[in-house]
C-alpha cells in the first residue's frame, strides 16, 4: 500500500491514500470490458441462432419448392396421360361406331335393294343412329309399292315399316303424243332391329 505525506500548518503530517481511486477506476474499466464482451457474446449467439434458423427455413422452403414442382410435374403428366387415354378411347369408340354404322348401312341397303321388283329402284335412302330409316322408292305401279311394303315388313332385320306417301310422276320427253304411264314414288319409314343386323353381320363374317 502506497502512502504520501503532506506538510500542513504547524509541522503536522497528513497521510493521503491515493490507491483506492486507481483501483476504482480500474474496476470500472474491467466492468465495461466484461459488459462489452457479454453484449458481444449475446449478440453473436443471437446472430448465429437467427442465421441457423433462417438457413434451416431456407432449406425447408427449397425442399417445399422442389416437392411442389415434382407434384406439379406428376399431376401434369397424369393429366396428359388421362387426356391421351381419353382421346384414344374416344377415337376407338368413334372408329368402332363408324365401322358398325357403315356395316349396318351397307347391310340395310343390300336388304331393301334385294326386295325390289325388277323395275323398282331406290331414289333416296337415309339411316339414323337410332335405327330409323327413310326410304323413297320408284315403282311402275301402286301394286308394286304395296307388295314391297309387305316384303320389307317380313324382313328379319326390319321391326317396323309403314308407307308414308305415294305420289305419281309422269315421265316423258314432251315430243311424242303417245300416252306415258306414270311412275309411282313411295316414301317408307322403317325401323330396323340393330341387334338382328349385328347378328347377321357377325354371322356372315364368321361363316
Amino acid at each position: 500500500m502506497y502512502w504520501t505525506s503532506v506538510k500542513v500548518g504547524v509541522n503536522m503530517l497528513v497521510d493521503i491514500n491515493l490507491l483506492p481511486k486507481k483501483e476504482k477506476k480500474r474496476r470500472t474499466v474491467v466492468f465495461l470490458i466484461l459488459l462489452t464482451g457479454i453484449v458481444l457474446l449475446v449478440s453473436g449467439f443471437f446472430f448465429m441462432t437467427t442465421y441457423q434458423a433462417q438457413k434451416t427455413r431456407l432449406v425447408e422452403l427449397e425442399q417445399e419448392l422442389t416437392l411442389t414442382k415434382e407434384l406439379k410435374v406428376a399431376k401434369e403428366k397424369e393429366r396428359t396421360q388421362s387426356v391421351e387415354s381419353k382421346s384414344v378411347r374416344e377415337l376407338t369408340t368413334a372408329i368402332q361406331w363408324v365401322e358398325e354404322h357403315q356395316s349396318s348401312t351397307f347391310f340395310i341397303m343390300r336388304t331393301v335393294s334385294s326386295l325390289l321388283p325388277e323395275r323398282g329402284f331406290i331414289v333416296d335412302f337415309s339411316y339414323q343412329e337410332d335405327g330409323a330409316v327413310q326410304l323413297t322408292v320408284r315403282f311402275d305401279s301402286s301394286r308394286e309399292a304395296a307388295y314391297y311394303l309387305k316384303s320389307i315388313s317380313n324382313s328379319a332385320i326390319i321391326s317396323g315399316a309403314k308407307l308414308q306417301t305415294l305420289s305419281t310422276e309422269k315421265l316423258g320427253d314432251g315430243v311424242t303424243a303417245e300416252p306415258i304411264l306414270p311412275r309411282y314414288n313411295a316414301q317408307y319409314e322403317l325401323t330396323v332391329d340393330k341387334a338382328a343386323i349385328q347378328a347377321s353381320i357377325h354371322g356372315e363374317v364368321g361363316s
